[in-house]
């Protein structure tokens, strides 16, 4: 799990990077965190993350905004735990979907409650095992976009990649329905963390790409995927 740490305070990034390494230690689980003072030097490298604990406000640019970035260029794949000294902004970091709002200073029960969540909540660490020309491929589940069928292979569909899968899409949707994935028709089954917009008719990705959309599972898709994302 690949951490930001972003505040203009130092104190608060010491406190905050105190946690993450007793967080390493107590949970037995690889951490690597980098920590920023600035958001625009942190900018460019949003891509290298999976979580994000923000200090919603800082002299140049506030954390919402900053946000807003995020949820633009990745959608629902990053996770974002905002720091703050003011209670009363709680309702304006639900328009970005955070993952959680801490009160500075950080308390470390409520910080651990907070990645404890993200990690079961998210992809991140999980593979799926495919055997692939002879040999078994592990594929991290939060490059999946969605499984295909096609000409009675299954194609795993990654942002610039297929990979062909001999299980059955049964197997598939049994294995990944438990980490955010859904059947939305008989021949797709996607990740629910990579949905950038849907319809009736379409699902569209975080990348662009579009596929089709089950009227007949429209309705209980719906139902999952804002359960998914309370």
């Amino acid at each position: 799990m690949r951490i930001a740490v972003c505040d203009d305070e130092r104190a608060c990034i010491d406190s905050v990077v105190t946690v993450l390494e007793d967080y390493a230690i107590e949970r037995r689980t690889d951490i690597d965190y980098e920590t920023f003072e600035r958001y625009p030097d942190l900018e460019d490298r949003v891509g290298e993350f999976d979580v994000f604990v923000m200090d919603y406000q800082t002299p140049e640019i506030d954390g919402l905004t900053f946000a807003r970035k995020i949820r633009e260029q990745f959608g629902e794949d990053k996770t974002i735990i905002f720091l703050t000294s003011y209670q009363e902004i709680v309702y304006d970091t639900f328009a970005v979907r955070a993952h959680r709002f801490l009160v500075k200073p950080v308390d470390k029960q409520k910080f651990f409650e907070a990645l404890d969540a993200a990690v079961q909540n998210s992809n991140i660490n999980r593979n799926l095992a495919i055997k692939a020309e002879g040999r078994i491929e592990l594929i991290p589940l939060g490059d999946i976009l969605y499984v295909e069928v096609a000409d009675k292979e299954c194609y795993i569909c990654l942002e610039e990649e297929q990979v062909v899968c001999r299980k059955p899409i049964s197997q598939l949707e049994e294995e990944l329905i438990p980490h955010g994935f859904f059947r939305v028709h008989r021949a797709y089954l996607v990740n629910m963390k990579k949905i950038r917009s849907f319809d009736q008719k379409e699902i569209e990705f975080t990348n662009g790409e579009k596929i089709m959309m089950s009227k007949r599972r429209y309705k209980e898709f719906c139902k999952a995927y804002l359960e998914f994302n309370e």
